[in-house]
């Protein structure tokens, strides 16, 4: 798989220039797009095409038949079910990672947003609630294939674009007329799509006394006080016209004298992560530390180990982060 940096990305201040060259009679009103919205002027296969690097012929046989541009397999989950993932191959890959990183980034996201957001993570996601004696945890069932191409069209509508653009970048984001699960693009969608949805969950946990983040699709809730049943009840309502529902089998209420965890984040005195998580990585880098050679392959995960570590541990004082340090620095690829 080739890097982001295998597709031309331009800054801001390029699309101006992009349009004048390859825009033609619609240049005049690219460039007013552009100028009012600070995002690239897309209205059709070639002005994507045209900006990504690649030739539109090329974009046209990927929508053509999509279903074989991504690889599927089911993933397992905790509860014996299968999460289906779809992930798409090089090509309709690097025209998501276009999309992500040049559109969807100017999509407003709110602040109690923690998944997939820059400069956030599920330790900043856990942090908000410390010091909390109740906490409240829901999730969203069938959180992506719930977002449906119409919905995802109205995103790049709210963005500025025509019918037409809104149309091209949706269908390029979406599968069998839904999010996928795996795409590069989802997430910043599912952001977007809940951001009105998240200002209704801030109202309503405000009114409660409660704090309230969100982590994708897992919504916590956490007050000094006593969390009862009549919330859920109240969340499950607001989140209906939002054409989303909750999972009821994933709804928990912890209070003192349970570990209250966060996106597996233990926040009953000082942020820590699971005593099971800890095991994992201690002999999972014990056997990278004793045969670099042969992971080398997998220095992403090692990666997420150390980031995941040292999100808890800015100095890099503890065992298990300068443990990390160490097998990443052994198995990281050199730069050239």
């Amino acid at each position: 798989m080739p890097p982001r940096s295998y597709y031309i990305e331009p800054r801001a201040a390029d699309y101006v220039a992009f349009a004048n060259s390859f825009c033609g009679d619609d240049a005049p009103e690219a460039v007013d797009f552009i100028e009012r919205n600070g995002l690239p002027f897309i209205r059709n296969t070639d002005h994507l095409a045209a900006y990504v690097g690649v030739s539109s012929s090329l974009i046209r046989q990927i929508l053509h038949k999509k279903s074989y541009h991504y690889r599927q397999f089911d993933l397992p989950k905790p509860d014996g079910t299968c999460r289906q993932i779809s992930t798409p191959k090089t090509y309709l890959k690097v025209l998501q990672w276009w999309i992500s990183d040049n559109i969807l980034c100017s999509a407003p996201i709110n602040d109690c947003a923690h998944g997939f957001v820059r400069g956030r993570s599920y330790v900043t996601n856990a942090n908000a609630h410390l010091g909390a004696r109740h906490l409240l945890n829901v999730d969203i069932k069938g959180f992506f294939p719930s977002i449906t191409q119409d919905m995802i069209d109205a995103v790049f509508r709210s963005l500025g674009y025509s019918d037409d653009g809104a149309r091209l970048l949706a269908d390029i984001c979406s599968l069998g007329g839904v999010a996928p699960t795996g795409a590069p693009t989802s997430p910043s969608i599912g952001n977007a799509i809940l951001s009105n949805f998240d200002d209704a969950m801030i109202d309503a946990a405000n009114s409660a006394g409660l704090t309230y983040t969100r982590y994708a699709d897992d919504l916590t809730f956490s007050s000094r006080d006593f969390i009862g049943q009549e919330f859920v009840e109240n969340v499950s309502a607001l989140v209906l016209p939002f054409g989303f529902e909750l999972n009821d089998r994933k709804t928990r209420f912890m209070g003192p004298g349970d570990r209250m965890e966060v996106t597996g984040v233990t926040i009953n005195n000082s942020p820590s992560l699971s005593r099971e998580w800890r095991n994992f990585a201690r002999g999972y880098l014990h056997r990278v530390l004793k045969n670099p050679v042969r992971y080398q392959s997998e220095w992403k995960r090692v990666a997420g180990v150390y980031g995941t570590l040292k999100a808890l541990d800015p100095t890099g004082t503890r065992k298990l982060t300068r443990n990390a340090r160490k097998a990443l620095r052994l198995v990281k690829p050199k730069a050239r």
